[in-house]
């Protein structure tokens, strides 16, 4: 296939592009910049016209996070994740065998609505606090979290940025998300719990146990107290619920996702602007990087399109699988899940969803590529500490004061579940084709 551009001018944007993406695997560099950076060059060589800007980033996608972000910051700032987290450990007594059970559970659901780095970030120190205090090992408790994190950001479109990137760009609905990625999520999120469980049995009954009987004086706080802002706890769980509501039924209104994310996080806004603080002051519990590191992502991918060397890579991805469905399927789910180990999903994501885009029009079917594009960077990223963004920041939490879990003993737990996990994906994938 013939490049459109220039092989010198594509020889530029393709080292363009790899040297932004290498910033942004470094640990070293600021990412959010280094996108700005390398979208500022692909600009400066002139393959990006000043009228390809706008269309080039998924404002849809950005809408959407814009929604959910101030929807989640405004419950973490009431203090909605220690009140419930806090409401399940009560309601069990701190029991170690139901709170292994409910707490992956607790952590998946809110992790398919909300960003999952926010929620590890509040469960996985209440873990810790709990556990800590009946003198238990909280390392199980926290495997299972994170692993049912992931999980769970997988189910939904707003689960997971990858998502919101996949559905938007492809033009996929929240519902549609729920039909195919969500049953897959809990099918695997069950296996994982049993499997889990099983391995931990004689830890759960013997050892945590026989310490909760002897610590059964550990008095935790009453919820009520964790609450910083009670009139915003409820108005932001209103406006999740109106989220919700507006994601399931928003193609029946005929408004974007972005729209039925946005609408309801005005609620909040009119509500703080309201009081005596301000809306800057929810405005500012954004992190805004974010959007400049999604943007400057979209901006780069659209100038290596321009190369057309992500037309070639789909074009091979089909000549790789023969046109068969399902051998696509097969290797966009796992070809993504084994690069999500060495590249940020965002950014991966990003790059896919131009190939899957490529490959459809070459008559393979578009939703089981994209459920296969989705699955695969959700559950690939989790086999790893440094597979998801959520992963680090609970690892480091579990870390901070000594040593718990080191690279090798969370990968020795997490990489065959992953295997197994992708296994399952692969099989109702393909039973569904």
């Amino acid at each position: 296939m013939p490049l459109p551009l220039s092989l010198p001018l594509t020889v530029i944007i393709t080292g363009v592009f790899a040297g932004t993406y290498a910033l942004i695997l470094s640990d070293r560099f600021h990412k959010p910049s280094a996108a700005i950076l390398g979208a500022t060059l692909m600009v400066g060589t002139g393959v990006l016209k000043s009228t390809d800007i706008i269309g080039a980033i998924n404002w849809t996608a950005l809408g959407v996070l814009l929604g959910m972000f101030i929807i989640a910051s405004s419950l973490r700032e009431a203090g909605f994740f220690e009140w419930i987290g806090l409401h399940l450990a009560r309601s069990v007594d701190a029991h170690p065998i139901m709170m292994y059970i409910l707490l992956p559970l607790m952590t998946a659901g809110m992790a398919s609505l909300l960003d999952i780095v926010t929620v590890a970030l509040f469960v996985v120190p209440l873990t810790v606090q709990v556990l800590d205090g009946l003198e238990i090992d909280p390392v199980p408790f926290v495997v299972a979290e994170v692993l049912a994190a992931n999980i769970g950001g997988v189910a939904t479109m707003v689960g997971d940025p990858t998502n919101i990137i996949v559905g938007s760009s492809l033009g996929l609905s929240f519902n549609e998300f729920l039909l195919n990625t969500a049953p897959t999520a809990l099918a695997i999120l069950g296996l994982n719990l049993l499997i889990l469980y099983a391995r931990n049995h004689r830890f759960l009954h013997r050892e945590a146990a026989l310490k909760h009987s002897k610590n059964n004086g550990l008095l935790l706080r009453n919820p009520r107290e964790l609450v910083r802002d009670s009139g915003l706890l409820r108005v932001s769980l209103v406006s999740l619920l109106l989220a919700v509501a507006f994601l399931v039924a928003h193609q029946a209104l005929d408004v974007s996702p972005a729209l039925a994310t946005l609408l309801p996080a005005s609620v909040i806004l009119v509500y703080e602007s309201s009081r005596s603080s301000e809306v800057k002051h929810v405005l500012s519990r954004i992190n805004w990087e974010v959007f400049f590191f999604f943007g400057g992502l979209f901006l780069l991918v659209a100038g290596l399109e321009k190369t057309g060397l992500l037309a070639s890579a789909g074009g091979e991805m089909v000549q790789a699988s023969g046109g068969s469905a399902a051998l696509a399927v097969t290797l966009v789910l796992w070809s993504t899940a084994l690069l999500s180990q060495i590249v940020d999903n965002v950014p991966l994501v990003t790059v896919f969803v131009p190939v899957v885009s490529v490959m459809h029009t070459t008559g393979l079917p578009l939703l089981p590529l994209a459920w296969a594009l989705a699955l695969g960077a959700g559950i690939g990223g989790m086999a790893t500490p440094i597979g998801t963004a959520s992963n680090v920041v609970a690892l480091s939490i579990l870390n901070k004061d000594r040593k718990r879990l080191g690279f090798g003993k969370f990968a020795k737990r997490s990489i065959p579940l992953t295997i197994l996990d992708l296994a399952i994906a692969n099989v109702i994938l393909l039973l569904r084709l």
